[in-house]
């Protein structure tokens, strides 16, 4: 993964430790996705990538499950067992902002070049 960005891969890694016991699909995949979802971002521009899992996974989430080979519609308590309720990452170049539960926003995580 060296040609991604530093803070895409740290994001991949804090939603891949995340996955709960229901995802059945691969990890590798699903953490790539995000990764390289996030550089892309990044190379067009975006200086933020919010990535939430309200009750279902959106946008880069809802992709990256499903790539990885786990059925999810993205509504209707579809992720439950996959990824947890209120959980949201705001994905800076040189920073992350996890949110892990509802209101319940965590240290912030300084990445390095």
């Amino acid at each position: 993964m060296s040609h991604l960005h530093p803070a895409a891969v740290a994001a991949a890694r804090w939603w891949g430790f995340r996955l709960q016991a229901e995802f059945r699909g691969d990890r590798e995949i699903f953490e790539r996705h995000i990764a390289e979802s996030i550089t892309y971002r990044f190379r067009a521009g975006h200086t933020l990538v919010v990535m939430e899992c309200d009750y279902d996974p959106s946008d880069i989430l809802l992709e990256a499950v499903r790539l990885a080979g786990v059925e999810c519609r993205g509504f209707g308590f579809s992720a439950d067992g996959i990824l947890p309720r209120k959980h949201e990452l705001l994905v800076r170049p040189h920073l992350l902002e996890p949110k892990e539960g509802y209101g319940c926003w965590s240290e912030k995580i300084v990445v390095l070049p």
